[in-house]
């Protein structure tokens, strides 16, 4: 988890204290949604706003402006998977605007994360990142015209490496290994 003392957390920190009232009020509340439902998530500052990315990848960002308060999803092809949008919230391509004393709902905050950690697990060629639902990395590994091509980790939950191997064109070739929870090697096999 990441320290909440880190400088990404004192940059943001200073950004919402800077802010007016109730704008203040309302980004604290999402930014300690947003902690609850990505606690594996970085706070840092991406394109002038608080953000919490995985990866360095940006998941959720937001800010004030004089009228509202703004969530940004990190990317134009989100906001149009998500269904819990409530009445008070006016959206473009690639923002959710809400009134600055409108809390967003939890449930909304959830789906937004989500759809997101699904846009930045889908890659066809580089790396891809696999996270559980709480922003914890499940798997990463080189993909190559959509198959898994080179050495892949698996992770479990609490963060301890589960298994290795390597893949060439989506097959598993070369040494596999796993691990217990404690780091022991369990086995190795050949393909």
């Amino acid at each position: 988890m990441p320290a909440r003392g880190s400088e990404g957390a004192r940059l943001v920190d200073a950004h919402l204290t800077a802010l007016p009232q109730p704008h203040r009020d309302t980004l604290a509340n999402l930014r300690a949604t947003l902690r609850t439902v990505l606690p594996q998530a970085d706070e840092c500052i991406k394109y002038g706003m608080p953000c919490f990315a995985l990866h360095g990848k940006g998941v959720a960002g937001y800010d004030a402006f004089a009228r509202h308060c703004s969530y940004f999803p990190m990317s134009g092809s989100v906001l149009q998977h998500v269904t819990l949008k409530p009445p008070a919230v006016a959206t473009t391509k690639g923002t959710l605007q809400f009134p600055p004393d409108h809390r967003l709902p939890v449930a909304l905050v959830r789906q937004l994360v989500k759809v997101r950690m699904a846009e930045i697990s889908d890659v066809s060629n580089g790396t891809r990142y696999v996270f559980y639902p709480d922003g914890a990395l499940k798997a990463v590994g080189p993909m190559r015209s959509g198959q898994l091509h080179g050495g892949w980790k698996w992770y479990r939950q609490d963060g301890s490496l589960m298994r290795a191997g390597q893949f060439r064109a989506g097959q598993e070739v070369g040494t596999w290994q796993t691990w217990d929870r404690d780091g022991r090697l369990v086995s190795t096999t050949r393909r």
